[in-house]
């Protein structure tokens, strides 16, 4: 199984980057390939007009992880009640390319309150088509230190929702 974690974040020590990392450490100790694609910042901004066979280099990249993966992970912060404007823009160039229809798609999310990003994230995966997997949208109660897959995975509960979330991504088979 080929797996493939998105982060929505920009900053370098987020824990959005470390929910991912931590969740590919133990998808990777069960044997499971992992490809954590961080290059948000690289997209160009999208405009439908530069959407043909001939996409910006980051763009082709984007979309070729996603080819190749069985199933995805998506962590992201919350700005304004919504997802981070650079998140969705990589979101847009994904929207005209078939790979996420009926992909399975796991969330992870740091649970503070409110879930817009999470439900707006949602929205936008049913309109790629996307499968977003019942029972692996995994909220978890970080601490504001917790900015490390080594913080994140020495806490039992936190480690323990992981591998909930891991388990029932497994169960699909990464099948579509």
């Amino acid at each position: 199984m080929n797996l493939l974690t998105l982060c929505g974040s920009l900053r370098e020590r987020s824990s959005n980057k470390a929910m991912l990392q931590a969740f590919g450490r133990l998808a990777e100790a069960r044997g499971i390939a992992v490809c954590h694609w961080e290059a948000v910042a690289e997209l160009p901004h999208f405009n439908p007009d530069d959407d043909t066979e001939i996409v910006a280099a980051a763009v082709g990249r984007l979309r070729g992880a996603v080819n190749a993966a069985d199933c995805v992970v998506i962590s992201t912060p919350e700005y304004a009640h919504a997802l981070p404007g650079s998140f969705k823009n990589a979101l847009d160039w994904l929207v005209s390319d078939p790979a996420f229809a009926g992909k399975p798609v796991a969330i992870l999310y740091a649970e503070r309150g409110r879930t817009w990003a999470v439900d707006s994230l949602q929205e936008v995966l049913r309109t790629m088509s996307a499968r977003v997997v019942e029972g692996a949208v995994v909220g978890l109660a970080l601490g504001s230190n917790e900015t490390t897959d080594e913080a994140i995975l020495g806490r039992a509960d936190l480690c323990a929702g992981l591998k909930r979330c891991l388990d029932t991504l497994v169960g699909t088979g990464g099948k579509s």
